[in-house]
Formats: structure tokens, sequence, C-alpha cells
């Protein structure tokens, strides 16, 4: 069940982040002419906003209010701002969604019906959502790709793109798993799509840079050489540890780690901030009266956080809209203790320096936490390379931080950092066995019965069933967390039928945080989906043999069953959704 290589003409990455989304491509001609050059051959497109120009757009989406597609990143922003208030109350904006997938705590009951509220908390299915957002990205590039590229065909798109969908390493198979079904219902066949972590698909950018560039500091790709990519995006931050194999291939040497640390809580912070100058009920009134305005009062900010700060304060626009709706903020400033490092000129707020840089300080502090704990681990002994990317890297304050807080370590930010994800995602698209092998993330196995056994097991676990003592809810591992996996590794396991009338077996999975968890109820355990293997031919009675093959190498988890009475394979479907009421 590994993607089979295919006979494409191109490969599309679409990179769907928390604040900004985009796509690249390249032709699978010039990736087999050239491997070497082939980062030049990588094509990116640009959305227009004003006087600013950029490679990637909001990840915001605007419905009617019939739920139909109106439009989607700068557009979208544009479109709501211009419309009446009458108007904003019947659409439908969805903006920053992305981070509803990541299950924080392990608690999200993700489904294919998960409702997801809107700018006014009107609510829509999260599936509609994904979906729409999806098809967008996918029709932009083919409507522009065959206005370019007219001597090319790649109709139809199923036989001639392969898609490349990146996804955050410390997703869940359930987030990965819905993904996958929102980009199917977006027009891409499983067959043509492949899913690709976004800190790897940022090493493997890395490794293609370094072959390309004479680059000292990127001198990190020789065989034994072991790095660190930290992948900072506007929802999370991912920190995953790779390995350089003896035959140039990348593999993980340490579990993905990372959180919701990213960018984006930087404007949040500013948000309190303001929300403490002026109030929290006069900035949500003034989000909901002047959209537009609001809109662009995080655009500046925006600016602002990317950009070099030289002088002693940061000197912010502020709508005149707000400050027609707000009391003296000089004020309120002083109020709140903030007389010396916040003032308002006209209709610009002067931040100093050190007060703008506390709104960075929180999530800094928790991502520096999280790398030295990645550091010191026993797995990543050697690890002396730090590589940042994701826009949230090109922030001078968190590379700063970074490199004064790991002084032993060599800091690499590549050129466009904020691009590494999206191309290093064509990259995997065209070679996807340059991930050799990745670290296990649980400890995954099914729910058991299996013969019960006297004061091993406990009596609250044995069961009855045709007419035999069982032990329930045993923990049949597949394999343990931590241990790693090469990615056309196979597990099996052979399983046998309670009853002679059993028409098929079904095995609930199970993922636990433990390495040895030995029931299925134990703390730590979380069931994640199910299987059900046919075997229709019952004359065999309870001596038929049905065996499950475990593949958890890849990005997602693939099970082949086989019913050995009529030698027949199938491919088992895994559902991650379907049990998550």
């Amino acid at each position: 069940m590994s993607f089979k290589p295919r006979n494409h003409t191109v490969v599309v990455a679409i990179d769907f982040g928390t604040t900004y989304s985009g796509y690249a491509f390249s032709f699978r001609s010039d990736f087999l002419k050239d491997k070497h050059d082939h980062l030049n051959r990588i094509s990116t497109d640009s959305w227009n906003c004003g006087d600013l120009v950029s490679e990637k757009t909001p990840t915001t989406l605007l419905l009617d209010k019939d739920k139909k597609f109106v439009s989607f990143g700068y557009h979208a922003e544009n479109d709501y701002s211009r419309m009446t208030e009458e108007k904003r109350k019947e659409h439908y904006y969805f903006r920053r969604f992305k981070m509803m997938l990541y299950d924080k705590d392990g608690k999200l009951k993700l489904t294919r019906h998960t409702l997801l509220k809107d700018m006014r908390d009107k609510e829509l299915p999260a599936m509609d959502v994904f979906t729409c957002s999806i098809k967008y990205l996918k029709d932009e590039f083919v409507e522009k790709f065959q206005k370019r590229n007219l001597q090319v065909t790649i109709l139809p798109l199923d036989e001639n793109v392969t898609w490349v969908l990146t996804v955050p390493a410390i997703w869940d198979e359930p987030a990965k798993q819905f993904m996958e079904e929102a980009a199917e219902r977006a027009g891409i066949s499983k067959e043509s799509l492949l899913i690709c972590l976004e800190p790897e698909a940022a090493a493997i950018y890395c490794k293609w840079l370094q072959i390309e560039r004479d680059n000292e500091a990127l001198d990190t790709m020789k065989p034994g050489r072991r790095f660190l990519v930290l992948d900072a995006g506007g929802g999370t931050i991912d920190m995953a540890m790779q390995e350089v194999r003896e035959d140039g291939k990348l593999q993980e040497i340490n579990r993905a780690q990372g959180g919701d640390w990213g960018g984006i809580f930087v404007d949040e912070e500013y948000k309190q901030m303001l929300e403490g100058i002026v109030s929290k009920p006069i900035i949500e009134a003034f989000r909901m009266k002047y959209t537009g305005d609001y809109i662009e009062l995080f655009r500046f900010f925006e600016k602002k956080k990317r950009q070099s700060q030289k002088g002693k304060s940061v000197r912010i626009q502020i709508p005149q809209t707000l400050l027609e709706i707000s009391d003296d903020i000089a004020k309120r400033a002083e109020e709140q203790g903030l007389k010396n490092e916040v003032e308002l000129k006209r209709d610009k707020l002067q931040i100093k320096v050190a007060q703008f840089e506390k709104f960075f300080n929180k999530v800094i502090d928790k991502i520096v936490v999280k790398v030295e704990e990645m550091l010191v681990s026993d797995t990543t002994e050697g690890t002396k390379v730090i590589i940042m990317v994701g826009g949230f890297s090109e922030s001078e304050l968190l590379q700063t931080r970074i490199k004064n807080s790991f002084p032993s370590c060599t800091v690499v930010i590549p050129p466009a950092c904020g691009l590494a994800v999206v191309r290093g995602a064509v990259l995997y698209g065209q070679d996807p066995e340059i991930i050799a092998a990745r670290m296990v993330k649980y400890t995954y196995g099914v729910r058991t019965n299996t013969a019960f056994i006297k004061d091993k097991h406990p009596e609250s676990k044995k069961k009855l069933l045709n007419g035999e003592e069982y032990c329930t809810d045993k923990f049949d591992i597949f394999v343990n967390q931590g241990k790693l996996i090469h990615c056309n590794e196979e597990i099996e396991k052979t399983y046998f039928p309670i009853y002679e009338d059993q028409t098929s077996v079904g095995l609930v999975v199970f993922a636990s945080n433990t390495v040895e968890p030995q029931y299925t109820d134990d703390k730590g355990c979380k069931e994640i989906g199910y299987l059900t293997v046919p075997m229709p031919d019952t004359r065999g009675g309870t001596g038929r043999r049905v065996t499950a093959k475990f593949k958890f190498g890849a990005t997602k988890i693939t099970v082949e069953g086989l019913d050995e009475t009529s030698n027949k394979s199938v491919d088992v479907k895994i559902d991650f959704l379907e049990n998550n009421p």
C-alpha cells in the first residue's frame, strides 16, 4: 500500500498553513534531467494585495449565505472588509482555522462532522471548510498552469499530476486522514496524493540546497551528520531530528515534537495589550463593525513582526475608526502601567522596542525549552546544527534567541526559509524514498482476547466466550514507541476467529504514549481506529487464520489483511475518524 511510482508530468505541493497557504510545482522531466539543479526549476506563484506581492496568501475563506465559495486569501479579506454590516452577517468568514486539527492534549474527538466556527461564531462542518480551501488552491494552480504552459497537457489530473499535501509532524492520524479526505473531496484522488511531514520537507529542501551551493554552514548533509529542523510556522512549531545515512537518504533519529507556539500567538499578545488599553468590548466592537480596518491593523502588525527593529520604538498605524470609538488611549495606557512604553502620536502607536519584544517572549521561551529538551536526549547525541525554517523563523528575535541559547550549535537559516517546506515537499513528491526511516511516535497495537491465565491476568478481565475463558482488552503490540521503522518495513501478526461461523475479524487499533502498555484501558491508551478483515469461507471453523500486516514507516499507517483460507489479500480500511463520535 505504499505510494507506487507514477508516470506523472508534474508534482504540485500544497502548503496549507495556519496563517498563509500556497503551492509550488516542478516538472518530472526537469527532475530526471538534472536533479542537482532542480531547486531552480521549482516554481511558486504570487498573490497581490495592494503594493504587497507575496508567494503565499492568507488562509482565509469566504462563503456566501448558501455556503457557496466566494473567495480565498487576500481576495477573501478584501471582499469581506468591503461588505456592509448586513452582508457580513449573511456570509461565512473563516481564518486561521487549521489549528483546530491539532490534538494538543489528546482529547480532540475529530470526526467527519466536526463543526468549525467562523468569525461571528456561525458554524459549518470543518470538512466543508477545508475542502473548499484545498479546492481553491488546486483550481488556482490548474488555471494558472494552463495559461502559462500551453504546450503541456496535464489533463486528466489523476494521471499527470502527483499532489503533495503538507501536514505538521506533531499531528495525529485522525488529522492526517481528515486532510486526505478533504483533498479527495476537493478533486484530488488518493492514488495521486502524498502526505508530507513539514519538517521532513524542510530537511529535504536543505539537503538539495547544500548540493547546489558552496555553503560551509550547510555542509551538514554528509553521511553520519545529525541536525535538528526547527519549523516555526504560524500556528505550530514542529521539531524533528534527522540524520544523513551512508546512502545519502534521511532518517529520523527522535520522534517529532512541538506545540502550538507559532507566530499567531505573538499577534494574540499584541491584541491583549490593545484590549488592556482600549478595553476588550471596544476591540470586539471594532472587529465586528470595521472589519476591514481590523484586518488592516493586523496586516500592519504582521509586517512589523517580520522586520528588523533598529530604532528605539516600533510605530504601528492605528485606523482612524478605532481612535473614534475608543477613549483617551494615552490615559488608558498610563492606567495599564504602560506610560513610558506605549505612546500615541496622531494615528501611530509608538511601542518601545523592549515592550514590543515582550509580545514574542512567552512563545519563544517555550520554543527554547523544547529545543533544549530535544538536544539533550540520548538519541540525539552529536547534533550540533539547528536549521530554522518556516515563516516565523524570519523573525530576527526568534533567530537571535536560538543562536544565543545554543552557542555550541551552528544555526542555519536558509534563503527563503518561509518557502522551505513547500519547495521541499515538491522534492519529496519527485523522490518519496529520500526519507528512509522514521521514529514511531506512539506504541501501536490492537485490542485482542487471549486465553485467560490465573494469577497472570486480573479477574476483572476474565470473560467467557464460546465456552472458553478469555482475558479481554489485551494490548497486542505491533510496534513500540521510539522504534526506528524503515519506510518499507512490515509488521504482521496472525489472528483466529472465536466463533466457527464468524465471517470477519474486527480489530480495534490503539495508540499509547507508554512503551509497554498491557491493556487497552491503561492510562495513556487511546482508541484511534478500527480495521475489518473479511473471511467469508467458514468451513475451517475456529482454525482459520487471518494475517494483519501493518506498515508504520510512511507518513501514514496502512494495513493489509490476508484471509489464509481463500488466500485473498485485501487493503484493509483503517478508519481514524469513524470511531471518534
